[in-house]
């Protein structure tokens, strides 16, 4: 008998080494290409997940577009958009709390379990209130450059922020599992 193809197991699987890779790979101040690449996995992830992963497949695709931008020579060694770097890594930063966004009601219709529901609530809570902080003392860094204690807390902030990213890690390779074992 032949075996049918799970893609949304590969889906969730993609999407959690993906996030599992930003989380430790991430920096606040710029992207590279590293950063890059994994955003694509996480964008094949969402891509595997068909039309439950629209939104995260959107919010991927726009925050792929934008890291090319910022690898690219317009952002680089002064480009016509050097000035602009900083806010569109903070874009390119709520774009991956979209994805996550867009991704979790499918890895909580894949799991059906209330807890996983809470906790996946939960998660995408503490990670808009952390990467809103993180926007919000960026922003202020970049207004008062001498200030070290805001340039601490805003990569303090990130550093969070990135942590949470690992909780979303497991997330998806719980609903991975559960995906895995139906099929």
């Amino acid at each position: 008998m032949e075996k049918r193809h799970n893609y949304a197991a590969a889906g969730f699987l993609l999407l959690g080494i993906g996030a599992a890779g930003r989380a430790f790979l991430g920096v606040p101040e710029g992207v590279t290409m590293a950063e890059l690449s994994l955003t694509v996995l996480l964008v094949i992830g969402a891509l595997l997940l068909t039309r439950q992963g629209l939104a995260a497949l959107v919010c991927g695709l726009a925050a792929t577009a934008l890291e090319l931008v910022l690898c690219g020579s317009w952002v680089q060694a002064g480009g016509a958009l050097t000035a602009a770097a900083p806010f569109l890594r903070l874009a390119d930063l709520w774009l991956l709390l979209g994805l996550v966004w867009g991704s979790l009601p499918a890895a909580r219709r894949a799991v059906d379990d209330l807890k996983y529901t809470r906790s996946t609530r939960m998660m995408l809570v503490a990670c808009g209130v952390l990467l809103a902080a993180h926007t919000v003392l960026r922003i202020a860094s970049l207004a008062a450059p001498a200030s070290v204690p805001l340039g601490k807390a805003s990569s303090g902030s990130f550093v969070v922020f990135s942590v949470l990213l690992l909780w979303y890690t497991v997330l998806m390779v719980k609903a991975y599992n559960v995906q895995r074992t139906k099929h």
